[in-house]
């Protein structure tokens, strides 16, 4: 963060202070003339890499409270702008500060139109900053300053009051309404001392009162309230010299109190309180300021410059924590590959030494491995008819009229093929196939030797509960002949009924 520099300008010099978190400390003042001005540029270069904000407490400055009608965008820009240039003309040193919308029919919008108006004696000043590329951060006023304390002073919660304030400038008074700035005059003063302060205090705010009179600020009829802002020793003199009448009642603040309120390390020795004022300005910023944007121009460009130095190291802090969960993630799948490793190099070391332990054979590895594949197909082929019995004997648990005669099992390479069967099924396992095979003869009751449909379906659902996706079922021969042209027999010639005979072939691949 860059040193941030104060400037406290008045009609008679510049005086520069570095501000630190416990109060502004003095580094250099300069007169207002040839001199000085030189040896400003000379300060300025010197703090080259800092922020400056001025502040001015100057008597050429003008206040005018107007209406507007109540418009937004582009409209409400320009309508402020041609109200400052009718009001301050000859000067770019101008703002404009919404007080609320009026309470009348039109509910127009009113504003504090303010302006530095001697611009001849602030010009040198800013002329030497742009020069040599200052950071002006903005330009500021004193009675702005001092509307960040009204709401935390004594009378702060008064609708109409009379602020008194001293400083090497002079005797400020500044009138506030509703907590808004309405008026600010400044007093110059050849001299601190306490009875021409407090003489000063006196007839200022007499004159002020006659002023807000006139301007129907305030009424006739209601007292005034004055908040005085003096040192500790003066306090006595005031209440002396400063008493309340019918127009006025008179309120003091000790400002060594009120500046150690805000943070201020070592309050001020007198009632002058220009290092009071310029902590203010830094603790509570107003957000109004004078200064145009060509004045701002390098103190945005170095707000623009720490912005995006602020996003860089963002964004690099963002990558070197990626970053480093990676390295994490990183060491971590090492750590895994090395136990991995290890875990392979000591199951080599096993296999190598169970190897050596094995009587030496005259045939290589793959050899070997070769001949473990051929004696495992040959174990698959040998395979007995236990299996193919099993499915057999579930399939008669759920066919109890189905019973049988003989069962004949047999391994088979595939070569042999029966083709008016497997023409006339549509099925069969695949040529050069190995298989087992049961060819089975059954009979089914005598009693259903004259239903032809029934012996039908009875043997379809059997074979049916036979076939599985490894095992293939085959009708060779049903109970009667289906073949076009015969006659349908179920019996011999003795006109004995038989029990219907059929025939099936179940194949299981090995």
């Amino acid at each position: 963060m860059p040193a941030r520099r104060l400037l406290f300008l008045n009609a008679t010099r510049l005086t520069a202070y570095h501000w630190l978190p416990s109060g502004p400390r003095e580094e250099a003042g300069f007169a207002a003339n040839e001199t000085g001005l030189s040896a400003f540029r000379d300060y300025l270069r010197q703090q080259r890499g800092g922020v400056f904000y001025l502040l001015t407490d100057v008597t050429e400055e003008g206040f005018q409270v107007d209406e507007l009608p109540y418009v937004q965008g582009g409209d409400r820009k320009e309508l402020i702008k041609r109200k400052l240039a009718q009001y301050y003309y000859g000067t770019p040193l101008s703002l404009a500060l919404s007080l609320g919308r009026s309470r009348k029919a039109r509910r127009d919008e009113k504003f504090l139109f303010a302006g530095l108006t001697g611009i001849a004696q602030i010009e040198p000043w800013l002329q030497a900053m742009r020069e040599t590329e200052a950071r002006l951060a903005g330009i500021h006023s004193m009675p702005f300053v001092i509307a960040a304390l009204v709401g935390k002073l004594p009378a702060g919660a008064i609708d109409q009051v009379l602020v008194i304030s001293t400083s090497s400038a002079g005797l400020r008074q500044s009138f506030f309404e509703n907590g808004q700035l309405r008026f600010s005059r400044l007093t110059a003063m050849a001299t601190d001392h306490v009875e021409q302060v407090t003489t000063a205090c006196a007839r200022e705010a007499g004159k002020i009162y006659q002023y807000l009179a006139g301007q129907r600020l305030v009424s006739r009829n209601k007292q005034l309230q004055v908040l005085v802002l003096a040192h500790a020793g003066q306090l006595a003199d005031l209440a002396r010299h400063f008493p309340d009448t019918p127009e006025r009642q008179i309120q003091t603040v000790d400002i060594g109190t009120l500046a150690r309120q805000h943070g201020l390390a070592e309050p001020p020795a007198d009632a002058r309180g220009d290092r009071f004022y310029l902590h203010l300005l830094m603790r509570q910023t107003p957000r109004q300021q004078f200064a145009p944007a060509a004045d701002r121009r390098f103190y945005r460009l170095w707000q623009f410059r720490h912005g995006l130095n602020v996003a860089s190291a963002t964004v690099l802090g963002a990558c070197l924590l990626v970053a480093g969960a990676q390295m994490l993630r990183l060491a971590e799948v090492s750590d895994d590959n090395a136990r991995a490793k290890l875990d392979i190099d000591a199951s080599q070391h096993r296999y190598d030494e169970l190897m050596r332990d094995l009587p030496p054979i005259e045939i290589s590895r793959d050899g070997l491995r070769d001949l473990t594949d051929r004696y495992r197909a040959l174990a698959r082929r040998g395979a007995g008819p236990e299996p193919l019995l099993q499915h057999l004997s579930r399939a008669l648990d759920q066919a109890p009229r189905v019973e049988l005669t003989r069962i004949d099992w047999r391994l088979d390479d595939g070569t042999a093929r029966e083709p008016r069967n497997d023409a006339a099924q549509g099925q069969g396992a695949p040529k050069g196939s190995s298989h087992a095979t049961l060819d089975i003869q059954a009979r089914l009751p005598a009693a259903m030797a004259l239903d032809h449909r029934g012996q039908l379906e009875a043997v379809n659902a059997f074979a049916g509960m036979l076939s599985t996706r490894d095992v293939q079922v085959r009708v060779l021969s049903l109970p009667f002949e289906q073949e076009s042209g015969k006659s349908i027999r179920s019996g011999d010639a003795t006109g004995e009924i038989e029990p219907p005979k059929f025939n099936l072939r179940v194949m299981r691949a090995l």
